[in-house]
């Protein structure tokens, strides 16, 4: 007999990774969890779910059916370890939440996920914590834990310097260390705004957001400077019609913890020509499938460019056709 689980969550950390896990296996009792909580969050959702089977019907049938993905009875907890208190979370339907599931193999609606406020809980960064599920009547709870990040403190560029990228020279990254991460992505948002006769010759504010780097990252990064130009390039699309006024740059800085780090390792090292069909069995749960883990992330605003910069972007042969003024 076989079972599929499904398991997808509001809200990644890496938008590179795939946040869709489908497992096929001989059956037994599998709870699903996939649970991220952050400091920088309000409220913090965790997703549950079951394995289910029927040896009649096929997996993607039953998928459509909700009652077939959630448990009935159970019951969400994380403790913060350092003082033994337990804080519970209460069931939600993530679409009602601004947090719809996207249709596809498994039942959208409804979409239920744990929920609990941030003022309700208040996690302490460098501390530990244990979630627990209990349900349908077992006895003993899944459990994992996960340290709590702090969120990443930017060192270069420093808030209100001008940010200047050579074509040809590197540009630095640097923040403080976070022990406890092991996985950082660096991300640039870059606004302009533009006018065209699409939009009625009004300069309508626009931003664009790439990935510079993300992995195992030490507290420094070097970026090489053309790659700030190839970024726009790749990411506005050239009209002739367009006229465009070049506004500010933020740079994000996202950490994820170890599980994460362990979860990404087990699953890139069954890809590739010595790969199995099977899925990696990494899990930080006492038992099932899934993983629960913490992030963070500072989102470091408004940074100008320096008349250097403004210059490759309305002269440069990389720009130069994307009418910047």
């Amino acid at each position: 007999m076989k079972w599929m689980i499904s398991l997808v969550f509001a809200g990644f950390l890496f938008t590179a990774c795939n946040n869709d896990l489908v497992v096929i296996d001989n059956w037994k009792d599998i709870p699903v969890v996939w649970g991220f909580v952050s400091k920088s969050d309000t409220a913090h959702y965790i997703r549950v779910e079951k394995a289910f089977l029927d040896p009649n019907t096929s997996a993607y049938v039953i998928a459509q059916v909700p009652d077939s993905l959630y448990y009935t009875n159970a019951t969400v907890t994380i403790r913060r370890i350092a003082s033994d208190e337990i804080f519970t979370l209460t069931r939600v339907d993530g679409n009602l939440e601004g947090y719809p599931r996207k249709p596809g193999d498994f039942a959208d609606a409804p979409n239920y996920l744990y929920k609990i406020k941030s003022n309700e809980i208040d996690l302490v960064p460098g501390e530990k914590y244990e979630f627990s599920l209990v349900r349908n009547g077992i006895q003993t709870p899944v459990t994992a834990e996960t340290i709590i990040l702090p969120a990443p403190v930017i060192r270069n560029p420093s808030l209100g310097t001008s940010l200047l990228f050579r074509t040809n020279s590197n540009f630095n990254f640097d923040w403080n260390d976070v022990p406890e991460a092991g996985l950082f992505d660096i991300r640039m948002r870059f606004h302009y705004s533009e006018k065209s006769p699409e939009t009625g010759n009004i300069y309508i504010p626009q931003s664009i957001e790439w990935s510079v780097v993300q992995g195992e990252v030490d507290s420094k990064y070097k970026m090489d400077g053309v790659e700030f130009y190839k970024s726009i390039n790749a990411n506005i699309e050239d009209n002739p019609q367009a006229t465009r006024l070049i506004g500010n740059v933020d740079i994000i800085i996202w950490c994820g913890g170890t599980e994460l780090q362990d979860y990404i390792q087990v699953a890139l090292a069954n890809t590739g020509i010595t790969s199995t069909q099977d899925f990696p069995e990494y899990t930080n749960l006492s038992e099932g499938k899934g993983i629960f883990t913490s992030r963070n992330y500072s989102d470091n605003m408004n940074y100008s460019l320096h008349n250097q910069t403004l210059d490759s972007l309305r002269n440069g042969s990389i720009t130069g056709h994307l009418n910047f003024q």
